[in-house]
């Protein structure tokens, strides 16, 4: 029996969403940056869990209650100024700055437990103010 069979495998009760940037994002990015020859990996895309949903459309309706969350995260790997993102931040905007693609399977093909830390809000605001110094 091969290792990969002897592994337990488990589906998780998530789903997932993978976030790429689109071109209006990369322009954005350069304009900010002052980086005109910015460079960025095409295949370099943000993955979320998100709860379970049945099909695309479900999908979508989940993607919207969350994707405030998810543009701010996506935006701070890209600009660390939180003065020079773009507001409002609209579902809109997400679409046209954003690929999408919505996985309805997630497969654990660890043996290793599944952990799950929570990081301190206290923490994270530090952070977010050392960066904007």
């Amino acid at each position: 029996m091969s290792e990969l069979l002897a592994l337990v495998m488990a589906i998780i009760n998530r789903c997932a969403v993978g976030i790429g940037p689109r071109l209006p994002l990369i322009e954005w990015s350069q304009r900010v940056s002052g980086e005109e020859q910015f460079r960025w990996d095409e295949n370099d895309h943000g993955l979320y869990l998100l709860p379970a949903y049945e099909d695309d459309e479900e999908g979508w309706q989940v993607l919207q209650r969350v994707y405030g969350t998810i543009f701010e995260k996506e935006l701070s790997s890209w600009c660390s100024d939180v003065s020079l993102w773009p507001s409002p931040r609209t579902f809109s905007l997400f679409e046209e700055w954003f690929e999408v693609r919505f996985y309805d399977l997630i497969e654990d093909l660890c043996d290793q437990e599944l952990n799950h830390e929570r990081i301190d809000p206290a923490f994270v605001e530090e952070v977010r103010s050392a960066l904007q110094s």
